[in-house]
């Protein structure tokens, strides 16, 4: 069994002396309980749902232990062929680009949406939420990285919720969702070098896939 720690890329693109550089964090890999077999993902304390492609061919999910800095939950999911590869070199080296969900603590709980049928209502509510999300995001560039953006966020939606789209650069370019439901915010967050790869559009489709509630 490989005993070193393996670094992985547990937050996003932090600006550091002008340069975009990942903030790590190590957990201890053990091989029990670390993969994660299966393509669909449910949380209910979390209210969350998602689906990502498994198997020989797909991608191995990862829970990393611990929570910091508001984070309740993390998922990261690397390509498993490379994921392999990475595990097996020693000492601290970079993550392959992959996919990571972040669930973190939303301090002010009212302007948050209560339910997915909440944040269609009307659209006062509506542009408040986006406009509340959007100073979180700056307020935390660290982990958002939208101090790094490369297009001015958009606003689309997801199971029915507005959220907020941009691509950022970075070590790897990132494709950047960020939503507010209940007393939380989930980034979701897709790593890439062209849009072409299968890490990009393996991204895509768990977007379509997610739901709340």
């Amino acid at each position: 069994m490989n005993k070193r720690n393996i670094v992985l890329i547990g937050l996003l693109v932090l600006l550091v002396a002008g340069f975009g550089a990942y903030r790590l964090y190590q957990v201890n890999h053990t091989a029990p309980g670390v993969l994660v077999a299966g393509e669909t993902v449910k949380n209910n304390d979390l209210d969350l749902e998602f689906k990502y492609p498994g198997g020989e061919d797909g991608f191995v999910l990862l829970e990393p232990d611990g929570t910091q800095q508001g984070i309740l939950k993390s998922y990261l999911m690397l390509p498993k062929t490379e994921y392999e590869s990475y595990k097996v070199v020693e000492g601290p080296s970079e993550a392959p680009a992959g996919m990571n969900i972040f669930v973190f603590a939303l301090e002010d709980k009212d302007e948050a949406s209560s339910t997915p049928a909440a944040a269609t209502a009307t659209s006062t509510p509506r542009e408040s939420r986006i406009t509340k999300l959007q100073t979180w995001a700056t307020d935390n560039s660290g982990f958002t990285s939208i101090n790094l953006a490369k297009n001015t966020p958009e606003v689309v939606e997801i199971d029915g919720i507005k959220a907020l789209h941009y691509q950022a650069d970075g070590l790897y370019q990132q494709d950047v969702y960020l939503v507010s439901y209940k007393d939380r915010v989930y980034m979701f967050v897709g790593q890439y070098n062209d849009m072409t790869e299968v890490t990009y559009t393996s991204f895509q489709e768990l977007i379509k896939s997610i739901s709340f509630g």
